[in-house]
């Protein structure tokens, strides 16, 4: 009995655990159209502060119907800025394990390559480059593009189109339980074993 009491406990404290760590996402919904970067959105406790070197106003927040899996509000390029060829740089509030976005690259025919550059703050960790597909009755390339592994904090989003677009941007944080999750553990641990403990005791006199 002891030992299901236990077992019931410490399932609740890892899926307390498991819920700390799922993934945030940043889909832009809820900011309103025209904001430009740089600015902060957070979702789950996580935020992200998106920005680039044409800031104030390189890139900025639309609603548009151009795409397929890029809906409602899009950040993209150009922004009041009026700069084109610009990095999307995205930086968080902790550690990341894995990281997937939806993007967009402005050309009409052949789709140029779109670059995913992690880092844990100025180390690069990794990198993945994708191209997108022109999809039935869209103009521009729309793709996916992930990265996971080693801990990151920052991505550079980058293309060789003129501009570029993303969305529904999912980031996972590290496995790595919150010093509050990790209280709760010792607390259920504790207070589980008390009970034993005293029988224990009780034994022994």
């Amino acid at each position: 009995m002891m030992f299901n009491n236990l077992a019931r406990l410490l399932f609740a404290a890892f899926a307390v655990c498991a819920a700390a760590n799922a993934a945030a996402i940043f889909n832009f919904d809820t900011d309103n159209p025209g904001t430009s970067t740089t600015f902060t959105d957070t979702s789950d406790g996580l935020s992200a502060t998106f920005s680039s070197s044409a800031d104030p106003g390189g890139f900025v927040l639309e609603e548009t119907d151009f795409f397929d899996t890029l809906t409602g509000n899009v950040l993209g390029d150009p922004g009041p800025a009026g700069q084109d060829n610009l990095a999307l740089d995205i930086s968080f509030s902790q550690d990341l394990s894995a990281i997937t976005l939806d993007f967009a690259t402005t050309d009409f025919n052949t789709p140029s390559p779109f670059t995913l550059t992690a880092y844990e703050n100025s180390t690069p960790v990794g990198l993945n480059t994708l191209t997108g597909q022109l999809l039935p009755g869209f103009l521009f390339p729309e793709g996916e593009i992930s990265f996971g592994g080693a801990a990151f904090n920052n991505v550079v989003l980058s293309s060789t189109a003129t501009d570029f677009a993303v969305d529904n941007i999912q980031a996972a944080p590290s496995a790595a339980p919150e010093p509050g999750t990790m209280a709760l553990l010792g607390a259920t641990l504790v207070i589980t074993g008390l009970p034993c403990m005293r029988r224990r005791l009780a034994t022994n006199r």
